[in-house]
Parts: C-alpha cells; sequence; structure tokens
C-alpha cells in the first residue's frame, strides 16, 4: 500500500495543483500548444481519478489508496475535514466531468489564444471541488466553493475578445460575490446559534440550540446563497445567461461538475438536521422534546424549491429556440429533482439524487460538448438549425438522441434508474413527500416534449441546402484547422462524447454495481450527518 504521513489523502488535489502550475510555467517560457495542455489537464484528472476510486474502496485500486481505510466513515470529530464514502463518490464524479472536459479541448485549435488560461483554471476549479468534497466545517466548506466560483468566473470569459463571453462573466461575478456574501452571513448566524461552524453541531450530535430563531435565519441565509450555486428558482437567472455565453466547454463543466459542488453543499447542510430531526425519530440521539426540531421546516422549504425549480426550469425550456439555452434551462430542472433527495433526506433518496448527479456529468456535460463539436462543423446555435442532422451526421445525432432520452427519463438509461430510485424513495417517505414524487413524474413528462422537439427536428424535417462556406477571416484567439479529424469533431471531444454515451447505456442496463455503491454510501451519511 502506497502511503505518505500527512499528504498522502490530498494526493488528488496535490496532482491538480502541479499539473496546473506546470501549465502555466509552460505558457510562461512561450509553449502555445493547445493539444498538450489538454493532456496534462486530461492526465492530471484521471491520476487523480485513479486515486480517489481507490480510496472509495474499489478492489483493483486498492494498491494506490493514499486514505487510511480507517479514516473512511469514521465517526465525525468536528474537524476541518472529514473522508466519507459519499464525499469519495462526489470526488470521482467532480474528477470525471474535468476529464472529459479536458479530453474534449484536445480538439481546440493548437495555438488558441488563452489556452494555457483555461486548462489550469479547470484543474484549479477541480481542486477546489475536491475539498468541498471533504469539507467538516462551514467556513471551510464556503472557502472551498469560492476557490472554485473564482476560477470559474475567469473560465468563463478566458476567450476576452467574444463580448458575449465577457458579459456571461461578469454577471457571473456579481452574482458569485452576493451568493458568497449571504452564505458567510448565513454562517455567521450559526456560529451564533450553534456557537460553532462544525457540521457536526448542525447535524444535531452536539445537542440543539437554544436560539432556534437566529438557527433557521443561517439556515435560510444558506438556503439562499447555495440556491445560486445550484441554480435552485428563483436564484436561477444568471445561469442560462452564462451558459449560453460561456464557450461551450465551459458550458459543459458548469452543467456537469460546478454546479454539483452547491448539490453536495446542501447535502452537508441540510441532511444532518433533516435525518437528526426525522418526523419518526429514528435519528434522535437526545431527548427530542428538549430541542427545536428543525425537520418539518427545512423540509418544506426544499420541497417547494424543487418543484419551483423543476417546474419553471421545464416550462422556460419549452419555450427556447436555441439549443445552448434550452439545455441551460433543462439543467435548472434537473437540479430540482437533485433538491427532492434533499427534502425527503433518507438514505435511498440520497442515494437517488446522487445517482442523478452521476448521471447527469455524462448527459448534460455530453450533450454540451456535442453541441460544441456540431459547432465546430458549422451547425447553428438554433433548434431549427439540427433539421435533418440525422441524416448528415448519424453516430454523433444518435449520441445526442441518447444522451435526450437519458436526460428526459427513457428506461434502458442512467437517467432513467436515476430518477426511479429518487422517485420510488419520495414514495416510500409518503405524506408531504408524495407531492413531490408526483411533481417531479409530472415534470419528466413535460421535458419529453421539448427533447422529442430536438428528435423531430434531427430525424424527421428534412435538411435545407447547405450553401459552400464563403472565406471568413482567420478565427480570433487562433487558426482552426479547415477540417478535424473524427467527422470533424477532433479525436479528443469524439473520444470524450463516445464515452459519455456507452456510460449512458451500460449504466441504464446494468446499474447495480453503482447503486449498490451510492446506497451504502448513503446510508452511512444519513446516520451520521458527515
Amino acid at each position: 500500500m502506497v502511503s505518505l504521513v500527512g499528504i498522502a489523502p490530498w494526493s488528488p488535489e496535490i496532482v491538480l495543483v502541479a499539473a496546473a502550475l506546470l501549465v502555466f510555467l509552460l505558457d510562461t517560457v512561450g509553449v502555445k500548444r493547445s493539444e498538450l495542455f489538454a493532456g496534462l489537464a486530461s492526465g492530471a484528472a484521471a491520476l487523480a481519478l485513479l486515486f480517489v476510486v481507490a480510496d472509495a474502496g474499489f478492489a483493483p485500486f486498492a494498491l494506490v489508496r493514499t486514505v487510511d481505510p480507517s479514516a473512511v466513515d469514521a465517526a465525525p470529530a468536528g474537524g476541518l475535514y472529514a473522508f466519507s464514502s459519499l464525499g469519495l463518490l462526489f470526488q470521482a464524479i467532480f474528477l470525471l466531468t474535468a476529464f472529459f472536459v479536458a479530453l474534449a479541448s484536445a480538439s481546440r485549435p493548437s495555438d488558441e489564444k488563452g489556452s494555457a488560461i483555461f486548462h489550469g483554471l479547470l484543474l484549479i476549479a477541480t481542486t477546489g471541488m475536491l475539498f468541498v468534497a471533504v469539507a467538516a466545517d462551514l467556513v471551510f466548506l464556503v472557502l472551498a466553493i469560492e476557490v472554485t466560483s473564482i476560477a470559474t468566473y475567469l473560465m468563463v470569459g478566458y476567450t476576452r475578445r467574444d463580448p458575449r463571453s465577457l458579459e456571461a462573466a461578469m454577471k457571473f461575478y456579481i452574482i458569485g460575490a452576493l451568493s458568497t456574501a449571504l452564505s458567510f452571513f448565513g454562517v455567521s448566524l450559526l456560529y451564533g446559534a450553534f456557537h460553532s461552524t462544525s457540521l457536526v453541531a448542525l447535524s444535531g450530535a452536539l445537542g440543539g440550540t437554544t436560539q432556534p430563531t437566529l438557527a433557521l435565519l443561517g439556515f435560510g441565509f444558506l438556503l439562499v446563497g447555495l440556491g445560486f450555486k445550484v441554480t435552485a428558482v428563483p436564484f436561477h437567472a444568471w445561469a442560462v445567461d452564462v451558459y449560453d455565453g460561456a464557450p461551450t466547454d465551459v458550458s459543459a463543466f458548469l452543467a456537469g461538475g460546478s454546479k454539483k459542488i452547491g448539490v453536495f453543499a446542501f447535502f452537508l447542510v441540510f441532511i444532518g438536521p433533516i435525518a437528526f430531526f426525522d418526523a419518526r425519530g429514528a435519528h434522535c440521539l437526545t431527548a427530542c422534546g428538549s430541542v427545536y426540531n428543525f425537520h418539518p421546516t427545512l423540509a418544506v422549504s426544499l420541497g417547494v424549491l424543487a418543484i419551483l425549480t423543476m417546474t419553471i426550469g421545464n416550462l422556460l425550456a419549452l419555450m427556447q429556440r436555441s439549443m445552448k439555452r434550452m439545455l441551460a434551462y433543462s439543467s435548472i430542472s434537473q437540479a430540482g429533482y437533485m433538491l427532492i433527495g434533499i427534502a425527503v433526506g433518507t438514505a435511498p433518496a440520497l442515494a437517488g439524487a446522487t445517482l442523478q448527479v452521476f448521471a447527469h456529468v455524462f448527459m448534460k456535460a455530453g450533450a454540451f460538448l456535442l453541441v460544441a463539436g456540431f459547432a465546430t462543423i458549422g451547425i447553428g446555435p438554433l433548434i431549427d438549425d439540427y433539421r435533418g442532422l440525422g441524416a448528415r451526421r448519424p453516430k454523433a445525432s444518435v449520441a445526442f438522441a441518447l444522451m435526450l432520452l437519458s436526460l428526459a427519463g427513457i428506461p434502458l438509461t442512467v437517467g432513467f434508474v436515476s430518477k426511479f430510485i429518487l422517485f420510488s424513495a419520495a414514495v416510500q417517505a409518503q405524506g408531504f413527500f408524495l407531492v413531490l414524487a408526483i411533481a417531479g413524474l409530472l415534470n419528466s413528462a413535460v421535458s419529453v416534449f421539448y427533447y422529442a422537439r430536438v428528435l423531430k427536428v434531427m430525424f424527421m424535417d428534412r435538411a435545407e441546402p447547405v450553401p459552400a462556406p464563403l472565406p471568413g477571416p482567420p478565427v480570433a484567439g487562433g487558426s482552426e484547422p479547415a477540417v478535424l479529424a473524427a467527422g470533424g469533431f477532433g479525436y479528443g471531444r469524439a473520444t470524450a462524447i463516445a464515452l459519455a454515451t456507452i456510460a449512458i447505456v451500460v449504466f441504464g442496463i446494468y446499474p447495480q454495481p453503482l447503486i449498490a455503491a451510492f446506497q451504502s454510501a448513503a446510508e452511512h451519511f444519513v446516520l451520521t450527518g458527515a
């Protein structure tokens, strides 16, 4: 077993930071090769993912374990960080997203300006996401989120010459700063109520609070602050403009990865109080009558937020003509499904929400990468521009169709499996949570309409004649090759899309290993609140 006392548990973060510094160093000495930077970024993400998978307990990789097995899922001690099975699974999800985006970026122009900045910031943002997954203290959590946030603000506008990207970056920065301020204010109120910023205190393991009003205000401000990060309605308005204005590879990272830190932060902050003060008293460690019961208030608030998010996201997606904006509103609605798991607060619900997050990496990041690939072969930004694409680009169109069908929750896809587990958990919880299950089913039905519209345009409508391209000015920031390999997508992007498509089908047909791993991690998380 490879084990270095002290620094070994941080091997994934060290690998990512070292790769980021190397990318910046190469850029400083004059190396301008996008494919080299992409190779470093994807290689670092893959190596870090190997360490995390080993730490999560998957037997074939035990020799490269970096975290002592006794430290994983240990009893919460109230420190700044803690290693949990669920946290390690989320680290794997974050690294998987970074790997896909970095691999796809290998198809960018070789001499693209700002390429080093993009790849370096991608690695730094992912490092912040890994810190979020091991956070056991509110201050540590918010600071880790901010590391990722600052890096992603810059990623959105890294092209510098695109006014739409700069506008999106500025909106992202302003909203991000507001959400951070609200989050820190919520942390300060919770400190006043619990006399600690430890997540153990919030889970109830240290007893109740004599100031429940102050605690509820703190939870409320954190709900708003983190709601911006997870794009929950009504804190979602920034997301569509940012996803639409950002370079499409950046949109894939935002939708498939960085917004998931908000989901995991919701897990950390709200699952503990909801599960500890469960209505049935299953996890009550002290005399429940002597402390304030946060369960009804938090569960109903999160449930209403979930219903609003998935309903408004789906209804607005129905009205879109732009492909990226439709996918952006679809991503907002998917966040609503994930919030159901937090509102229900049981182990099966949490497992379903985590599986939904995992599936979202392949479905949403893959969809945005495909949109980026279509753009390189001259397909416009509107849904109508995809008319007849199934006949012209059958392989890519089938991959896109599978991703959209999985997002809609059609059987034999991983999206169906995650929604089935999630909605089943809400039904099992009974009471108010039946409303969440019904709302989720109805919204899934609504989403079929706008996904089916895209499929109709691609496979049933006849393509308009495509005029021969006119010679134009060189691409700003670099020289794009006339025709990329792999049908114009480039090998890197085509490989990432193929892997995502295969995962959607394989895990849709044979999800048992995933379900077992997520359920085991969720059961421990609900029992301990960390």
